[in-house]
C-alpha cells in the first residue's frame, strides 16, 4: 500500500469520524440534552432551563447557548407573543421596543401571568408557569436585541430565585408547570409551544440521563452577582 493511499484512508476515517461526531452533537442540541446548555455559567444555564419545554419546541438548539440573532421567520413568530407578554403594543418599532421594553420589565416582571388569574386557578401552577414564561420571553428579548444582556440576566436570575423558593425540585415545578399551562390553554390561549404537556411527559424527562432537568441540581446556589446585575432592577424587585 503507498503512502498516499494510506494517507487518503486515513484522512477519510478522519471526516467520517468527525461527521458523526458532528452529526450527534447536532442531534443532541435539537433534542435539548444537557450538553446544548453553553450560557456561560451553571446559573444561568439553570435559569434558562425554567424555559425548556417552550424553547426546544420553538427553535432548534433552544436559545441556551451563544445568541446569534433570530432568522426572519422566528422573529416574526416571537415579535408579537413577547410584547403581548410584556404588556406593550405590538406595532412598535424595534427602536421603540428597545426604548420602552427596560422600563416596562422593571415594573412588571413578577407579575406577568400572575395578574388576571381565574378563581379556579391553581396559584402554585400559575407560579410556575409564570417563571417559565419570563424566562423564556426575557431570553427571547435579548435574542432580538430589544435589551441590554446585563440586565436580561438580572431578570432570569431574580426569576430563577423565585422559582427555587417555591418549589423543591425539577419534577415539582415541571408537574405546576404542567398544570398552569393546562388552565392557561383552558381559557382558549396558545404561545409557541401550541400545546399541553403531561405530567407523565414531566416524570419521563426527570430521569431522562442527558436532560437538563436530570442533570442540573434543583439546590443550585444562584445569585445576581456584579457580572449579571443593574442595580436600579434589584433595587426595584
Amino acid at each position: 500500500m503507498s503512502g498516499w493511499t494510506l494517507l487518503f484512508i486515513i484522512g477519510g476515517l478522519i471526516y467520517w469520524t468527525l461527521r458523526g461526531g458532528f452529526k450527534r452533537l447536532g442531534e443532541a442540541k435539537k433534542r435539548g440534552d444537557i450538553i446544548s446548555y453553553q450560557a456561560g455559567s451553571d446559573e444561568r444555564n439553570w435559569a434558562l432551563a425554567l424555559a425548556h419545554p417552550m424553547a426546544y419546541h420553538a427553535m432548534q438548539g433552544g436559545f441556551a447557548s451563544d445568541l446569534g440573532g433570530a432568522d426572519e421567520a422566528l422573529a416574526k413568530q416571537l415579535r408579537p407573543m413577547i410584547l403581548h407578554h410584556m404588556g406593550l403594543r405590538t406595532d412598535l418599532n424595534d427602536e421603540q421596543v428597545r426604548q420602552q421594553l427596560p422600563d416596562a420589565l422593571r415594573q412588571r416582571w413578577f407579575m406577568l401571568d400572575l395578574q388576571r388569574l381565574q378563581r379556579s386557578d391553581d396559584g402554585r401552577a400559575a407560579m410556575a408557569f409564570a417563571c417559565a414564561r419570563v424566562s423564556f420571553f426575557v431570553r427571547s428579548a435579548r435574542l432580538l436585541d430589544w435589551l441590554e444582556d446585563s440586565m436580561h440576566w438580572e431578570v432570569l436570575l431574580l426569576n430563577a430565585q423565585r422559582a427555587q423558593q417555591c418549589f423543591g425540585n425539577w419534577q415539582e415545578f415541571g408537574q405546576a408547570f404542567a398544570q398552569g399551562r393546562t388552565q392557561w390553554l383552558a381559557l382558549g390561549r396558545s404561545d409557541v409551544l401550541g400545546k399541553a404537556f403531561s405530567p407523565e411527559e414531566v416524570a419521563q424527562w426527570v430521569t431522562e440521563e442527558k436532560h437538563p432537568w436530570h442533570v442540573m441540581s434543583w439546590s443550585l446556589p444562584l445569585t445576581v452577582d456584579d457580572s449579571n446585575t443593574a442595580t436600579p432592577l434589584a433595587a426595584s424587585a
